[in-house]
């Protein structure tokens, strides 16, 4: 049974909305490393910097605060990682935390690949929940809490190229990484929404 599953792909491949799509097949917490880094921007001054950067948060605060947030989720309850760990020093620290203080292991790593001419033309145009930063497209509300439509402050042109570097460097590695684990499942993320969710829920066997 698939109870714990990592999304990795860049800026704008699409994770949040098929993470939510996922939903409809799977009980799962999501722990989210862009919402742990948002959380914590709001009452650290050097992180709100980092964050609005583009660059990377430290990996011991994001390792951290990770393993409290699944100290705080039930133990049958499944598990989405999207965006960390995004880099190997993360990845390993990631598979010895599951191991040992959780009893848990990735049981697969979806990879939506995406290139970067697209990633910087879906990220200027993209909009989000000002409350709980779900993609909103064309919607004009949000219909998980009502929340209004805008534009993300990291969600700039100059930003966007330095977080897709930051990818590129850190996180790409990890593709090789969990493709020797044999839990990588590489997806086309220039798909319709549909399309890629099809291609998660056939390689999930769902």
């Amino acid at each position: 049974m698939i109870k714990n599953i990592l999304f990795v792909g860049p800026p704008g491949s699409g994770k949040g909305t098929q993470i939510n799509e996922l939903k409809k097949y799977l009980k799962f917490e999501v722990i989210s490393s862009g919402d742990i880094v948002r959380d914590l921007a709001e009452s650290d001054e050097a992180i709100k910097k980092t964050l609005e950067s583009g660059a990377l948060v430290k990996d011991e605060i994001l390792i951290k605060e990770v393993d409290r947030r699944i100290d705080q989720i039930d133990p049958e309850m499944g598990i989405v990682f999207d965006g960390f760990p995004r880099n190997l020093h993360q990845a390993e620290q990631l598979d010895e935390m599951l191991l040992h203080n959780h009893d848990r292991a990735l049981d697969a790593v979806v990879y939506i690949y995406l290139d970067e001419k697209e990633v910087v033309k879906r990220l200027t145009i993209r909009k989000v929940c000002e409350k709980c930063n779900r993609p909103l497209y064309d919607l004009s509300k949000c219909p998980d809490c009502g929340g209004k439509p805008v534009i993300r402050k990291d969600d700039n042109e100059a930003t966007i190229i330095n977080r897709m570097q930051v990818f590129l460097e850190n996180t790409l590695p990890l593709v090789s990484y969990y493709k020797t684990r044999e839990v990588l499942l590489e997806i086309n993320g220039e798909q319709s929404i549909e399309g890629v969710a099809r291609d998660i829920k056939e390689g999930l066997g769902l």
